[in-house]
């Protein structure tokens, strides 16, 4: 990996220093702090001339804030010669408005991948997007890559299969489901659920399938407030499942979210680093994804 180099922003700097650590590299030498007006200030000490760069920095919450920040280290990066700059998105804030669900609404998703597009960068690596089709969204080669791998071993070696089954939280995550599912071989439950379109309560109507004694696997893309978790969870207790365990690539949070996560329903919950958090519950275990993405750079660069 002769004339790479690994920049972070400040929103996820582990997760930087694990991939650089894994291709035996040290994290470049850059200064990102505040003016007294609050504005974001970035320098670059290290000399990047002629150099490939990959930059590493997740949308996460404040997403505005980390933006900005990654597009001013990408100008800085093409100001200070660098070759080329891969950029790694771990969680693509903005992700989640994909398309306008009432006129007058903007295409956010769009207009963030228009703009890492047209910033400094030749080639965007992102994990585990709600929508597949947003990487079209881009104009510059753009690879999906899925934590499925990194679930499957895990679960292979911690949970019994011969008395799991694979369970859908709703219709609309079916085809994740069935994914992990084949890929364990164990059978696929669905829950079926009603959203007040009002209030945004989710509430599980019925199942399709057997978790009677069962240990439930639940394979997701995103915890956002943590309710549907909840109620997912409870209901399927309700429906005799012995053990209840969420497998989710981006832990997210919002609101009162970790709190949430205490509820007895849930037996664990399995998320990756793409978001970084200072502090965790005890039932919550991290995964690192640094290995999908330097299996990446290896192909790539």
């Amino acid at each position: 990996m002769v004339g790479m180099k690994i920049i972070s922003g400040t929103s996820n700097r582990a997760l930087a220093q694990n991939i650089a650590q894994k291709l035996n590299l040290r994290l470049v030498d850059a200064e990102i702090s505040k003016f007294k007006n609050g504005e974001k200030r970035v320098w670059i000490k290290d000399n990047l001339n002629g150099e490939n760069v990959v930059l590493v920095q997740s949308f996460s919450t404040p997403a505005d804030e980390y933006i900005i920040e990654f597009l001013l280290i990408a100008d800085a990066l093409e100001r200070s010669g660098a070759r080329h700059v891969n950029a790694i998105i771990p969680w693509m804030g903005y992700s989640l408005q994909d398309k306008l669900f009432r006129p007058g609404e903007p295409m956010a998703a769009k207009i963030i991948a228009d703009l890492v597009s047209n910033a400094y960068i030749k080639r965007a690596h992102l994990l585990d997007l709600h929508n597949t089709s947003i990487p079209g969204f881009f104009s510059i080669p753009t690879h999906h890559h899925s934590s499925i791998e990194l679930f499957s071993k895990y679960i292979k070696k911690n949970v019994d299969l011969k008395k799991a089954v694979v369970v859908s939280p709703d219709f609309g995550g079916l085809k994740r489901a069935r994914s992990i599912a084949n890929e364990l071989e164990l059978d696929l439950a669905n829950v079926d659920k009603h959203r007040d379109l009002t209030t945004g309560k989710v509430t599980p109507m019925g199942i399709s399938g057997n978790v009677e004694g069962k240990i439930c696997l639940i394979y997701d893309d995103i915890i956002n407030t943590g309710s549907t978790v909840v109620e997912v969870a409870k209901f399927l207790k309700q429906h005799k499942a012995k053990e209840v365990h969420f497998f989710v690539t981006h832990g997210i949070f919002a609101q009162n979210g970790l709190t949430l996560m205490n509820d007895e329903s849930i037996n664990s919950v399995v998320i990756t680093n793409s978001i970084h958090h200072t502090q965790l519950p005890e039932k919550i275990i991290v995964l690192d994804t640094a290995d999908t993405f330097v299996q990446a750079l290896k192909t790539w660069m």
